[in-house]
């Protein structure tokens, strides 16, 4: 089953709001939450063949490290 490119894009921004509002207590938490997210993306994107939402999910990834 295929998932939709809105779907996929929908993943990275949920991963952006929860770095967003992460606090100093729950910062590692809401980072790992987001890296799990990010990975679900750009593995979505890649099984769909979407090059541009796989870049994106990658470089919010590189900036998590």
């Amino acid at each position: 089953m295929s998932v939709d490119p809105k779907e996929i894009f929908e993943l990275i921004i949920k991963a952006d709001e929860k770095l967003k509002y992460a606090t100093d207590a729950n910062r590692e938490l809401r980072s790992s939450q987001a890296r799990t997210l990010l990975e679900q993306a750009r593995d979505a994107a890649r099984e769909v063949g979407n090059e541009a939402l796989v870049q994106q999910a990658e470089t919010r990834l590189a900036d998590l490290s």
